[in-house]
């Protein structure tokens, strides 16, 4: 009889777990009286989770970044520039922006329309008669269901300018689809989240390749660019030379300590907390760095800078982390043990829990992190068990506050697991420095 004793290893820590008596086990007070925020407590500050935790009442029921007071990637915008300029002078190239998770990619992206609308009126200004028109259309989506066939794949791409995609794959339907898809209006077309079409699952290598042969095949036409999540970005180059297939590829990295500090201001002014008067101060700043007053202003400085300098050291300039570890920490200060009583202190982290961890667990998290996260069965295909053990393990994970799940209610398989963006820093360091993720 084959006995797997890792399951039933697994199976009693759980049972364990459940069946520990409440009292026993370490509460959120605890933490916060150490000056400390567990995994479990950023968890579960996740939307879908408001009902939970202590922060419902002062969590913003709204996104963390907007376009107002957007912060600038000035040296990523250029660069997009000069791409969509190549491009209209018929030189296009997909392109891909590659950043880690959590580090304002998506709002990067949700900032290119308006960064067309700037190209458009400087081409109205000094017009250039040789240059492809600018799109009239721009589109931008993320797929969350990675194809596993080449049909899937090509009905993808087909929504993107709804069209009518062949229902059914034959020798010529990829060529078709690309004859198709060039009459369309040119068309600006950006895809978020690009790791997502990459699952490692029989029949997702095809749907890859057809993918990557219809943008390949239209770039001239319409201008694609890609976003893409940093570590999946080097798995995709490593297993699938992606790199050999897109040109012009832009990197940036989380906030530093201005640009964060920025930032944590316009929440303290959102508080009320603060003037708004001190954002009109850093943006006059910004705008005018080489000049310095002969007398100082004590009035521009920021009551909340030693804990703005704290948010970026705990932090490491994740923009959602710091949010959250500000309102927290305001939240908890009476219960955040501190020397001196009358200065704001910012929580420590508590990832104690990653240390508890078993190199299967820590496998497990680095599938969930580079995929944007995992059904139950497609956790069980990858690692070739049950989907029993698969439930087990992933939800001793969600026990333990490392991922959270979006419960399917008529099959358990369906239940799908994902590390939440404030987490995605903390767990990303902590798989590479355990030789889980490549750096």
């Amino acid at each position: 009889m084959d006995i797997n004793l890792r399951f039933f290893s697994r199976l009693s820590q759980w049972f364990t777990d459940f069946m520990a008596p409440k009292s026993a086990l370490k509460s959120e007070s605890d933490d916060a009286q150490q000056g400390l925020i567990s995994l479990k407590t950023i968890a579960n500050q996740y939307p879908l989770n408001m009902g939970q935790g202590q922060l419902q009442q002062v969590l913003p029921l709204r996104p963390f970044y907007s376009t107002e007071r957007f912060i600038n990637r000035q040296s990523q915008l250029t660069q997009m520039r000069d791409v969509i300029s190549l491009w209209r002078n018929h030189h296009g190239e997909v392109s891909a922006i590659v950043a880690p998770a959590g580090a304002g990619l998506s709002a990067f992206l949700g900032h290119m329309p308006i960064l067309l609308q700037q190209i458009r009126d400087d081409s109205e200004n000094t017009p250039s008669p040789q240059a492809k028109s600018l799109p009239d259309k721009w589109l931008i989506m993320s797929f969350y269901q990675a194809p596993l066939s080449a049909i899937e794949a090509i009905k993808n791409v087909c929504h993107c300018f709804n069209i009518a995609p062949p229902s059914t794959i034959t020798d010529s339907s990829i060529t078709e689809t690309i004859y198709a898809i060039n009459q369309q209006t040119p068309q600006l077309i950006i895809i978020d989240d690009l790791h997502k079409l990459m699952l490692r699952m029989m029949g997702n290598n095809q749907a890859l390749v057809t993918f990557a042969t219809i943008i390949m095949e239209t770039r001239k036409h319409h201008c694609w660019i890609l976003g893409c999540e940093k570590y999946a970005w080097q798995r995709l180059s490593a297993q699938y030379q992606i790199t050999h297939f897109i040109k012009h590829v832009i990197t940036f990295d989380y906030f530093n300590a201005n640009d964060l500090a920025h930032m944590q201001t316009q929440q303290l002014v959102a508080l009320g907390l603060i003037s708004n008067d001190y954002l009109d101060k850093i943006d006059d700043a910004a705008n005018e760095p080489t000049q310095k007053s002969s007398t100082p202003d004590k009035e521009a400085v920021n009551p909340y800078d030693d804990q703005l300098k704290q948010l970026h050291t705990i932090s490491q300039g994740h923009p959602k982390l710091a949010t959250l570890l500000l309102h927290y920490s305001l939240a908890n200060q009476d219960e955040i043990s501190s020397e001196n009583h009358h200065q704001t202190d910012i929580c420590k982290i508590n990832s104690s829990a990653l240390q508890l961890c078993q190199d299967n667990d820590l496998f497990s998290l680095a599938e969930i992190y580079v995929h944007g996260g995992l059904k139950v069965e497609q956790h069980a295909h990858i690692f070739a068990q049950t989907i029993e053990q698969s439930s087990l393990q992933l939800s001793y994970l969600a026990r333990h506050g490392l991922i959270i799940a979006q419960y399917s209610q008529q099959d358990f398989a369906q239940h799908f697991y994902f590390i939440t963006p404030t987490l995605s820093k903390i767990i990303a360091s902590y798989l590479v420095n355990n030789n889980k993720l490549f750096n």
